[in-house]
């Protein structure tokens, strides 16, 4: 069900309780339809194209409402080899199809310690239908060296 209310409400107008019902309908909507996934696994890729690491449980599947709206968070500790950089995107596939860009990432250059880093990408007009997320990861040199991943989608009504 589409979040609606009046397009503006003003002091003195009456808030009926269809209008409560369509709120508590958009918040559980959200709230309920929030997908998560997590990987600890500390692996590596020295590709310089966005692929899959080896432990692939790193995605999502949501329904993507009416409003074809998501928002996609990325979080991850990672760093490089050497000192170029390392990217974490995503690739969406269902419904929808995108593939990983650089304009849909975190990145840090540099060797060193891992980084925690976390991006938040709001996607609007999406087809409403079963929408996949995995997470996609490249190098632009060295090896590009990840734990700690983790992709949450939250798909609006």
């Amino acid at each position: 069900m589409p979040f609606s209310l009046p397009a503006s409400f003003n002091p003195g107008d009456s808030y009926t309780n269809t209008h409560a019902n369509n709120v508590a309908a958009a918040i559980n909507a959200i709230v309920n339809n929030l997908a998560t996934a997590y990987v600890a696994t500390n692996e590596s890729t020295a590709s310089t194209t966005y692929t899959d690491l080896t432990t692939t449980t790193d995605q999502v599947t949501v329904t993507i409402g009416q409003s074809g709206t998501a928002i996609v968070v990325l979080t991850c500790y990672y760093y490089n080899s050497g000192t170029a950089y390392t990217y974490v995107s995503f690739a969406v596939s269902g419904a929808n199809t995108q593939a990983a860009a650089d304009s849909f990432a975190i990145a840090q250059g540099g060797a060193g310690a891992a980084i925690g880093n976390s991006g938040l990408f709001v996607l609007t007009g999406l087809a409403p239908g079963a929408t996949t997320f995995k997470m996609k990861y490249r190098a632009t040199a060295g090896t590009g060296i990840y734990q700690t991943r983790r992709i949450a989608v939250i798909p609006f009504p």
